[in-house]
């Protein structure tokens, strides 16, 4: 059962299960309950890997600087002032451990189900080979990518690079007609260190991502996707 291993390309992966999953259940005898308890853990899994984690480590390293400029000067340099408590989202309500192992005995119902299909196998992302295997991309595929925005305006998105070789990004801010390339990337997750175009006023950004292959773009863009980036 094609996993994924790392916790950025689970929780991508998981995201598009949970929606597809939503979609198929009642068609292979699936409850709202089983429904709502993917969501649940969906929810739990993309705050911890999208926002929490990535918040405070984002927080530490301001700390981290702050703390060697004070430590080590450049004597007469500026000190500024004490980074602020890291901004977070809500935290989604509790689920018990065990998300992985949850989601493996679910995909094991699902395959037993009558109404279980190879073509709702594949659309959920439960077939196919592991990741790594030595099948070739399919080239009308598209990443799946999530953004997240997280402290000093930067933006994190985190994408699912397949067996592709890395991913095409592209924002537009509010106002912008057009489309600017923010490079290349092989390994989730991009950050978006551009500064705001107003010092201290919030900005929303749009992305798009498209998989490369020996650095030529293939497939199709995702769809547009925004977040807001903050002070």
């Amino acid at each position: 059962m094609p996993i994924p291993r790392t916790d950025n390309d689970l929780m991508i992966w998981y995201r598009n299960f949970t929606a597809r999953f939503a979609a198929h259940a009642t068609a292979l005898g699936f409850s709202q309950a089983d429904v709502a308890a993917v969501q649940a853990d969906d929810a739990m899994l993309s705050y911890l890997v999208g926002d929490l984690l990535p918040t405070y480590t984002s927080a530490l390293q301001a700390r981290t600087a702050y703390k060697n400029r004070i430590k080590d000067g450049p004597l007469g340099s500026p000190g500024g002032s004490l980074p602020p408590a890291p901004p977070s989202a809500a935290a989604p309500a509790a689920v018990a451990p065990g998300v992985v192992p949850r989601l493996r005995q679910l995909v094991a119902r699902i395959k037993a189900a009558p109404g279980y299909t190879e073509a709702i196998g594949f659309d959920l992302g439960i077939v196919g080979t592991d990741a790594g295997g030595s099948n070739a991309p399919t080239l009308s595929a598209k990443p799946t990518v999530k953004a997240h925005a997280i402290a000093n305006s930067q933006v994190r998105i985190d994408f699912s690079k397949e067996k592709f070789d890395g991913v095409l990004i592209e924002s537009r801010r509010a106002g912008e007609t057009g489309w600017t390339s923010l490079g290349t990337d092989n390994f989730s997750p991009f950050l978006d260190t551009r500064p705001l175009l107003e010092a201290g006023k919030p900005e929303v950004r749009e992305y798009r991502l498209r998989y490369l292959q020996r650095d030529e773009p293939v497939g199709d863009w995702t769809d547009i996707i925004t977040a807001t980036a903050r002070p």
